[in-house]
């Protein structure tokens, strides 16, 4: 009897808790399977999925040795069997080379809500000295949306960030907090 009671409690339990899955991508392969991402060159690619939605996360670059170096981020979203892209931002900054940092980055469910929250940083460098860094950045791919903080080497990192591209209270506090966490803890040098 005792474990008939218990089991409504974990079905409500389970259903408080969003699985987020991720799925190893070759991106050798990937560039060369079609897929309509684009650039020329993959960062980093990321399949995630939730019970409620699946997507590719992508990074990719313009040709290599270009005079002006395209950082392109994309979402792609499976609609109907069929892959939509749901955000596309290019970044391209004059005499700038970006680099993804491959090992950084987050996924999870902040607000319960079934669709992936995704972080991802890349930094900044002027063209020809990677060695320098101008700036790190974090993004946060939320609710078909892309969300950027930025703190500069000028700034020695402190404040918080000195560079946001969006109103912080647009967020809920669940996610904002998880942004706010990862970006506290994230080594910007």
């Amino acid at each position: 009897m005792k474990h008939f009671l218990l089991l409504p409690f974990l079905a409500i339990f389970q259903l408080g808790f969003s699985q987020i899955t991720s799925t190893a991508v070759n991106k050798s392969n990937f560039e060369a399977s079609g897929f309509p991402f684009k650039g020329v060159r993959v960062l980093t690619v990321e399949n995630i999925s939730t019970p409620s939605e699946e997507n590719y996360y992508v990074f990719s670059k313009n040709e290599r040795g270009s005079d002006q170096d395209e950082l392109y981020i994309q979402q792609f979203k499976k609609i109907n069997d069929q892959w939509s892209v749901t955000i596309e931002r290019t970044i391209a900054e004059s005499g700038i080379v970006t680099s993804v940092w491959d090992a950084r980055k987050s996924f999870f469910d902040a607000d319960k809500d079934g669709q992936a929250d995704v972080l991802f940083v890349y930094s900044k460098h002027p063209k020809g000295n990677m060695d320098k860094q101008i700036s790190i950045a974090l993004i946060l791919i939320y609710k078909n949306e892309i969300y950027t903080i930025e703190n500069t080497a000028a700034a020695n990192y402190d404040p918080m960030y000195d560079l946001y591209d969006f109103n912080p209270e647009d967020l809920p506090k669940p996610v904002m907090d998880k942004f706010e966490e990862y970006w506290m803890n994230l080594d910007k040098k």
